[in-house]
């Protein structure tokens, strides 16, 4: 059995010391065994897990009713992560430690945010880990986040303002012209305006309602209808009398084609939304409205990434924001 005669003799006594001596229609041995019944489950419980293969498993199924393209990434750095050469993906979830984890990271991603992408996945298996049972912590939660540079996105020039605006409304382009405007003039995200339909335009109460399933974030929000930016889809389409998607098939091509031909073959994503946050700061001056605006639960990531008002003039800020010219 593994044990000596010495160690089960002590073990017996142990457990008749935890028997109560008069227990009235229940003998000492019958209350013994439910004493090793019940400590079998308990310890069964406590130490039932899964590899963190099968957890990778469970955690992409619980995530299915997430957007396609997320759906997409959270796969993809998850099979990455079973490719780690440390054959972590065979470890039982409840023996790997943070440094399993930590070396299992550095060994897959070289980059500190291609790091970060892993570590928050790698986190979100072992949440779903605990909520199951089978790991009784999260180990990334001691695995030290890397420092994140964040890269200088420039607004874009006013003289590239107009250029994409021209190009847009010429006969080939203009279908994008809606979409257009509500980056530019909205700050919304591509990926966000893809989803965005004409009935979402509460032209009323001049606002654009973003639901929680369009948002990146999850979050729900709700953005101005600028004056200028109402005018305009009024002006390239008809606005309110249209219905179903703002954003036409083959956007990504046809989103390529149009910056090709508007001379803009090099574009840093989401340049649109830094350039709404930019001239939306410089001209009206309410750093809180804006952060509203943009959908952010602090001014933080405005201060730190978003704004640079750099070669911005107040004058320019005013025709960003004005009908003339563009409507």
């Amino acid at each position: 059995m593994g044990i000596t005669s010495e160690d089960a003799i002590r073990l017996s006594r142990e457990l008749l010391e935890q028997c109560p001596m008069n227990k009235k229609g229940v003998s000492r041995l019958n209350y013994c065994r439910k004493i090793i019944e019940e400590g079998s489950r308990v310890v069964k419980e406590e130490t039932r897990t899964i590899t963190l293969r099968e957890a990778v498993e469970v955690s992409l199924r619980e995530r299915k009713g997430r957007r396609p393209s997320t759906l997409r990434e959270l796969s993809y750095v998850s099979k990455r992560i079973l490719q780690s050469p440390t054959r972590i993906a065979s470890m039982q979830l409840r023996s790997i430690n943070a440094s399993h984890c930590e070396e299992a990271l550095s060994a897959l991603f070289t980059t500190p945010r291609q790091f970060s992408k892993g570590r928050t996945v790698l986190h979100s298996i072992f949440a779903c880990g605990e909520r199951h049972g089978w790991c009784c912590s999260n180990p990334i939660s001691a695995v030290p986040k890397p420092r994140l540079t964040e890269v200088e996105i420039t607004p874009l020039a006013w003289g590239k303002i107009e250029k994409l605006l021209n190009t847009v409304q010429q006969p080939t382009h203009r279908c994008l012209a809606p979409v257009v405007g509500l980056m530019l003039w909205a700050g919304i995200r591509p990926s966000e305006a893809q989803r965005v339909q004409w009935e979402d335009i509460d032209w009323e109460e001049e606002v654009i309602l973003l639901p929680a399933r369009h948002s990146k974030t999850g979050g729900a929000r709700c953005v101005t209808l600028q004056p200028v930016l109402k005018r305009w889809l009024v002006k390239v389409c008809g606005g309110r009398r249209n219905t179903g998607s703002i954003c036409p098939k083959s956007w990504n091509y046809r989103w390529q084609k149009l910056r090709s031909e508007a001379g803009m073959e090099v574009w840093q994503q989401d340049v649109l939304r830094h350039t709404f946050a930019s001239y939306h700061l410089k001209h009206f001056k309410n750093l809180v409205q804006l952060q509203i605006e943009m959908g952010h639960s602090t001014p933080d990531l405005l201060r730190t990434r978003y704004l640079n008002m750099r070669d911005i003039t107040k004058e320019h800020a005013r025709l960003f924001w004005s009908l003339r010219g563009w409507c």
